[in-house]
């Protein structure tokens, strides 16, 4: 048998004799027993406490029960766990996946049982856990959409009542005054919206890289921000030619509009953007925003990235998806992103990709 695995195991069973015995198959297997707890209130604590990969548990102990025991884990320390019982029962089963339980194991059991159930069990944990996350993610995104929406469609409906209700009374300059406010508040839904599509698309789509045409890319990502730059009478110096790279043309539009979005909202007055990109020599090629803003505080750069995390900066405005947007698209094509910044030195946010098809391999992880 392997002796490899190195897969840490909490066993919870009263019975001295038949936790030995277990703990016996799992270390001839390669698996590390951590702890043997005798109830399941003793095995919650041990998983609190050694936090093992993968909880064994009978299920009819003193004191509580495994079936409860897990649920308690699963809520307040989620792990892997497998149940060992004497019986299968159809009610047995619904109780245990109810809670939490990614498999079974009839007593006794032997070794290649063992292996398959944690197998199984850990595989069911891990959508388990992604499937906790993406609710989470969908639950905050519902309600950050709904909030930041409401923001520029409060404008626009106060602006066209008004216009409604005065009709040809309305002078001149205040008409052109409430279509500025209609326009500027349907752009910013418009911006959120693509952002939700662009997260969908991203989550949801496997693409092949092909080499990128940056110069064109930045080009479009200009094109969509014309109003932006114009109201806020932004200056963008980009260079002339651009360094090598692999990607998914539409979706590192969308970082380039999210980075000069944010450069345009939250530099400086008026917004000064340099845009620029280089070939690292680990092979992943660099692009870079820099503003002329206030900065970001060192201690809120390491959440900037997070989804919906609110920060008390005031550069961290708006919808608060972009950069949560960003950092999947840019990951999900093998880079990373960050930001270098320095408080009333303005902020450099960056992406990486792969520079060529020698780099992809190595990179992206799907």
């Amino acid at each position: 048998m392997s002796t490899d695995k190195g897969i840490r195991v909490v066993i919870a069973e009263d019975d001295v004799l038949v936790g030995e015995m277990v703990r016996g198959i799992l270390e001839a297997g390669g698996y590390v027993v951590v702890g043997i707890a005798a109830n399941g209130r003793r095995a919650i604590e041990m998983t609190q406490e050694l936090k093992p990969d993968l909880l064994l548990t009978d299920i009819q102990m003193p004191d509580m029960d495994g079936i409860e025991a897990a649920r308690n884990i699963q809520a307040h320390c989620p792990t892997p766990v497998v149940v060992l019982t004497a019986y299968e029962t159809p009610e047995l089963v619904e109780r245990a996946s109810q809670v939490g339980v990614g498999a079974y194991l009839l007593k006794p059991p032997d070794i290649r049982e063992v292996e398959r159930a944690i197998t199984i069990a850990m595989a069911r944990f891990a959508d388990m856990m992604e499937l906790r996350k993406l609710n989470a993610d969908l639950d905050a995104y519902a309600h950050t959409v709904a909030h930041d929406l409401k923001n520029p469609l409060s404008g626009l409906v106060s602006a066209a009542d008004y216009l409604v209700q005065e009709g040809d009374n309305v002078p001149r300059d205040d008409m052109s005054q409430y279509l500025q406010i209609i326009a500027r508040s349907a752009h910013k839904m418009n911006d959120i919206i693509d952002d939700l599509l662009l997260m969908a698309e991203a989550r949801g789509m496997e693409v092949r890289l092909e080499p990128l045409d940056m110069g064109y890319i930045v080009a479009e990502a200009r094109k969509s921000l014309a109003w932006m730059i114009e109201e806020y009478h932004a200056q963008l110096d980009i260079p002339a030619e651009w360094p090598t790279s692999m990607g998914h043309a539409s979706w590192v539009e969308g970082v380039w509009v999210n980075y000069l979005s944010n450069a345009i909202k939250y530099g400086g007055r008026p917004p000064s953007l340099e845009l620029g990109g280089s070939v690292q020599p680990d092979g992943m090629t660099r692009f870079w925003v820099a503003d002329n803003g206030p900065g970001i505080p060192v201690e809120q750069q390491t959440a900037i990235f997070d989804p919906f995390k609110q920060l008390d900066s005031k550069r961290v405005g708006g919808h608060g998806l972009g950069l949560s947007i960003v950092q999947r698209i840019i990951e999900k094509l093998g880079g990373k992103v960050g930001v270098e910044s320095e408080a009333g030195k303005g902020s450099t946010f960056y992406f990486t990709l792969p520079s060529s098809w020698k780099y992809i391999k190595m990179n992206v992880q799907f």
